[in-house]
């Protein structure tokens, strides 16, 4: 700043004597002005002002190896700069602050399984004191110096007293119902596992993918973990920017480069082939791991990968064909459970945010014409367009048009109309039953507590779902139809040669049997069907709600979370969980699910409807017990 003030002052006080000279000189001293005051704004554009205090008790924002900060992108890029300002990518992970919150308040007294957990603004930091059996140290009471999420979850992260290293507050924000929750209780996770993870844990893997540019510098007693910026920012897509920043500083050669809409100083993943367009994504957004060669340069110097590279050099995108990788032994050393964890038997991914590994089994992404090839940019946008709001853009960050079927009109035109659309879905044009989306991108993986669509972009196949038992799309719409049925629509109407199917797929619902039969990740998904509205729209809500109360004192606090969520969508069920808590202990809700099977008989008059076991008195209770009494009891571990 004072540099600029410095050429200011400069060129007012030379610019008279320039401008007595004669023509010629006056003119140059016009010039020389103009640049001199041009070049001072320039510098003025790039101060930001003062640099935020850093703390010696959580990771700090220094930029190396060519970046620069999100900050350096704004006076030439204001739109872009604003639109990903607003997005949840900046806020990914924020240092913790009253504005950082989403929540409000000034005190809590929270309960975790039975302990206590507070937290308290004192002066302008926020401090945590709770307890920890078994382990030490035993009790904890500390500053908490950042946050990771402003979307679904907030999570809050303290001080260990241990160089940068920070550990997870036992309790975080669930943003949509403004809700306090145990940290474990948002994941698929069988019901001891109460405690959040070790200290440590975000230094070592939630930085990957929550900042830009991390370094976790973690070693025996040291840990010092630096980022080049907090969030995912400009550089996390578009690469160092150092080189492109020097090289525009000439007004002219910016605006060339503008106007022939290239710039090889910086990559822009909308102009990239395909696959490597998805890859910058696929960084964070896949299941995949580092490969060995990489580990040790990762961890002092951060990621190999860089927009543009081919991320299949450094990392290995994991599939079920990888099983016998170097990478993938020593993580199942750690994780015996890692491939029933985040993938379906038939290789489809289980965990959501992992939406690349999907896409790259997909034939529309390996499609052998490279014009007709998708990538995440096809249907995604990173900036608003067309005059929308971000608040209307940033909750999926879909290009104008994508919410309906243009992602996959634009190549087969054959369906932009209504009768083709007609003629292929078999649905009313209109209809959810006409979307693309709800037939080929079914909701079958699972994350921060809801069902989420699948990438790969695969048919309903009811063979499929027998052989892995993966619920089929059909199904998760058609909530009250059988197997039998599906498999006579897919066969009659896209000539889906149909599987057999023992007694029970021919006659029982197929909701039916994953919601009382299932294994937790069926469950789960199912009870988060049951409240979807195109779901509830084709199959009818009167007959759902004493499936969805005998989840209520499940094992699993995610699926007693979505049967309450999804009981409270019908009508007049809301006052009966007044006081119903999803963590409490599981004896503490049976009188929930009594109280909702007592509310729902006494209204109930749909008549005989077999299939989801409603015979002409109510429901066939010998029948939904024999389905409950085999319920899937093996562990299930999904979890980000």
């Amino acid at each position: 700043m004072l540099l600029f003030l410095s050429m200011l002052l400069l060129a007012c006080a030379a610019y008279p004597l320039w401008c007595s000279s004669d023509g010629v000189t006056a003119k140059a001293a016009s010039v020389a002005f103009f640049v001199l005051v041009g070049a001072g704004l320039s510098l003025c554009s790039m101060w930001e002002g003062p640099a935020l205090e850093a703390s010696s008790n959580r990771a700090i924002e220094v930029p190396e190896a060519g970046y620069v900060g999100s900050k350096s992108c704004r006076s030439c890029h204001p739109g872009e700069h604003a639109s990903w300002h607003g997005s949840f990518h900046r806020t990914m992970t924020q240092v913790a602050s009253r504005d950082a919150f989403v929540a409000d308040f000034d005190r809590l007294e929270l309960d975790w399984f039975g302990k206590e957990v507070l937290l308290e603004w004192r002066g302008d930091r926020l401090w945590t004191v709770f307890d920890r059996a078994g382990k030490r140290p035993a009790r904890v009471e500390r500053p908490v110096e950042q946050l990771t999420g402003s979307h679904h979850l907030q999570v809050l992260w303290y001080s260990t007293g241990e160089g940068r290293e920070l550990g997870p507050v036992p309790m975080c924000f669930k943003i949509e119902e403004r809700i306090w929750i145990p940290l474990t209780s948002v994941f698929v996770l069988p019901p001891e596992f109460r405690d959040p993870p070790d200290p440590g844990a975000w230094n070592n893997s939630c930085t990957m993918c929550h900042t830009t540019d991390a370094r976790p510098r973690v070693d025996i007693g040291r840990t010092d973990t630096e980022v080049s910026e907090f969030g995912i920012s400009c550089e996390a897509c578009h690469g160092p920017g150092e080189a492109h920043v020097a090289a525009n500083h000439n007004p002219v050669r910016r605006l060339t480069q503008r106007a022939l809409g290239m710039d090889d100083t910086i990559t822009n993943p909308a102009t990239l082939q395909p696959v490597r367009s998805s890859q910058v994504c696929g960084h964070c957004h896949s299941v995949s791991i580092l490969k060995e060669q990489h580990f040790d340069s990762w961890r002092d110097h951060g990621s190999p990968f860089k927009p543009g590279d081919d991320l299949q050099r450094s990392h290995l995108v994991i599939g079920v064909e990888d099983r016998e990788a170097p990478e993938l032994r020593r993580e199942l050393r750690k994780n015996p459970n890692f491939f029933r964890s985040s993938f379906w038997p038939d290789g489809q991914v289980r965990l959501s945010g992992r939406e690349f590994s999907g896409l790259r089994q997909s034939p529309c992404y390996t499609h052998g014409d490279e014009a007709k090839q998708i990538d995440c940019t096809s249907c995604h946008s990173m900036h608003v367009e067309g005059g929308k709001s971000s608040e209307a853009w940033r909750d999926d960050q879909l290009h104008d048009g994508m919410r309906g079927n243009l992602g996959c009109t634009q190549c087969h035109e054959e369906m932009s109309t209504p009768e083709g659309l007609q003629a292929h879905t078999h649905h009313a044009p209109g209809s959810s039953g006409s979307s693309c989306y709800n037939c080929h991108m079914g909701h079958t993986s699972v994350g921060l507590m809801k069902a989420s669509r699948s990438h790969e972009i695969t048919s309903p196949d009811v063979g499929v779902e027998v052989a892995t038992g993966r619920p089929n799309a059909c199904n998760q719409c058609h909530l009250d139809r059988t197997l039998q049925w599906t498999a006579e629509r897919l066969e009659a109407d896209w000539q889906v040669a149909p599987p057999s199917l023992n007694a029970e797929q021919r006659e029982v619902a197929a909701s039916v049997r994953w919601l009382l039969s299932g294994d937790a990740g069926q469950r789960m998904l199912a009870a988060w069907s049951y409240g979807w509205g195109p779901a509830q729209e084709a199959s009818g809500d009167d007959w759902m709600a004493p499936y969805l109360g005998r989840l209520l004192d499940d094992p699993y606090y995610v699926v007693r979370f979505n049967a309450q969520r999804s009981l409270r969508s019908l009508s007049g069920y809301g006052g009966v969980l007044v006081n119903y808590n999803f963590v409490a202990d599981a004896a503490e809700q049976a009188r929930f699910v009594g109280d909702v099977t007592k509310l729902w008989t006494s209204r109930y008059s749909g008549g005989m409807r077999p299939a989801v076991l409603m015979a002409a008195r109510g429901l066939s209770r010998a029948r939904f017990d024999q389905l409950y009494a085999r319920r899937d009891d093996r562990p299930v571990y999904i979890a980000e």
